[in-house]
């Protein structure tokens, strides 16, 4: 069920398998990163989904305060509110790329979760299963 949709991303969510996920297009402002990931963090919250599906293979620019800002404010919220694993679709721009690992190896040691990088979408469903 499509739960938000902004310009630059759509937000389902799958209660029957606990799984949010946000299908990620083009470009966007810091407060519209922001605003979007923080909105996900809600639904989690308010829903106690288990599994966080990122599909970034087409995300825009995530600029460097945005990715502190990710590293150190959403992965260990998404600790906090009990999420098992996230998985993340990796982007096919380079740069779009090495910003998603940044974050991910920064905020490390302050999540729970377990993470693994996937080049496609169904792959990352599949590993929720596992």
């Amino acid at each position: 069920m499509i739960v938000k949709e902004f310009p630059f991303l759509r937000i389902d969510v799958n209660e029957k398998t606990s799984v949010i996920t946000m299908d990620w297009s083009g470009s966007f402002t810091s407060a519209q990163f922001r605003e979007a990931v923080t909105y996900c963090m809600d639904v989690v919250a308010e829903k106690k989904l288990k599994y966080w599906l990122a599909n970034s293979s087409l995300i825009g620019e995530i600029q460097p305060a945005d990715q502190k800002w990710t590293s150190e404010t959403l992965l260990p919220r998404l600790s906090e509110l009990g999420v098992r694993k996230v998985a993340l679709v990796i982007p096919e721009d380079l740069d779009s790329h090495l910003a998603i690992t940044t974050i991910m190896v920064r905020g490390k040691e302050k999540s729970t979760f377990e993470s693994h990088y996937f080049v496609k979408k169904e792959e990352a469903l599949a590993w929720f299963k596992s």
